[in-house]
């Protein structure tokens, strides 16, 4: 099947009443657990990579947006079930755009510093670029709290505007809409309950697919809810990279004095703890796929 266009993911989604997960994915080992849960569950899936610490100034080492994108692509096409590439949610523009000519089918822009109305310039400018290549575009309004920091006492979970979502939408032409409907980023250390009212009037209102930031710290029954109620695409995060390190973190502590280096690293044998920190991630994408109802879907 390999890669397809987002939007027919959409149609797909919208026809079988399910959401696409797009698992974020900062290497290779946590692309192809991405893929092997994918292949494992018969499901459509979104992968890709932040946009935001790809190009972040304080990394310590430089990596082109090239190599991660023949690497996604590389993926997506040997993939059996309907997938497509994001490189999400970046405030660098520069970078946008360049994901775009490097083949991603799906990119985000998004800035929290900017001021709605450069936002939603500078947005419809992407889409201009985007469309013209056959890529979408997926887009916010407002940025979640706690994506760049800890939450402070101060931060609260914006509800987004069912008719400034609409006339966002119209003005810029993206392709789906990511909402604020009481999620934020605390990093699986908490759950957090969704205005599922407020979500069924932007579905009402918004003409393009509704996407979910942030589902590791939601109340699960309200995910599933949120599916029901027409959310077609979800972005997972932190729980990933936390089921990675702290995989990892036991597996190592479990190494003896004794080791031979190349099994524990590298090896893929059942004593590789890169091999274990992979599986146990492909583990928890499986669960999610099941519970985002994509599990079973692809053609």
């Amino acid at each position: 099947m390999a890669l397809v266009p987002f939007n027919e993911l959409m149609v797909a989604a919208e026809e079988g009443q399910y959401a696409v997960g797009y698992f974020e994915s900062w290497n290779l080992e946590s692309l192809l657990a991405t893929a092997d849960a994918a292949e494992a569950t018969r499901s459509p899936v979104i992968l890709g990579f932040s946009g935001i610490y790809l190009p972040h100034p304080r990394r310590q080492v430089r990596e082109p947006l090239s190599v991660y994108a023949a690497m996604g692509l590389a993926v997506c096409r040997n993939l059996t079930v309907p997938c497509c590439l994001l490189f999400n949610e970046s405030p660098v523009l520069d970078w946008v755009l360049e994901a775009i000519d490097l083949g991603f089918n799906l990119v985000m822009f998004a800035d929290e510093k900017l001021d709605p109305e450069r936002l939603a310039d500078t947005v419809a400018r992407v889409v201009e670029r985007a469309h013209a290549r056959g890529v979408a575009v997926e887009a916010e309004m407002n940025a979640l709290p706690g994506i760049h920091h800890e939450l402070r006492a101060t931060d609260v979970a914006p509800l987004d505007d069912p008719h400034a979502a609409r006339a966002f939408v119209e003005r810029t032409g993206v392709d789906a809409l990511a909402v604020n409907v009481g999620q934020v980023h605390v990093h699986g250390r908490n759950q957090v309950r969704l205005n599922l009212e407020r979500l069924a009037e932007l579905r009402r209102a918004v003409p393009v697919p509704l996407v979910l930031h942030g589902a590791t710290s939601i109340y699960p029954p309200d995910l599933a809810e949120a599916v029901r109620l027409g959310v077609r695409k979800i972005n997972v995060g932190s729980i990933l990279k936390r089921t990675y390190l702290e995989t990892l973190r036991d597996a190592s502590n479990r190494v003896g004095s004794a080791y031979n280096p190349y099994d524990v690293i590298g090896s893929g044998f059942p004593e590789d703890v890169l091999a274990q920190a992979r599986v146990a991630v492909q583990e928890r994408i499986a669960e999610m796929m099941y519970l985002f109802g994509s599990a079973g879907k692809a053609a």
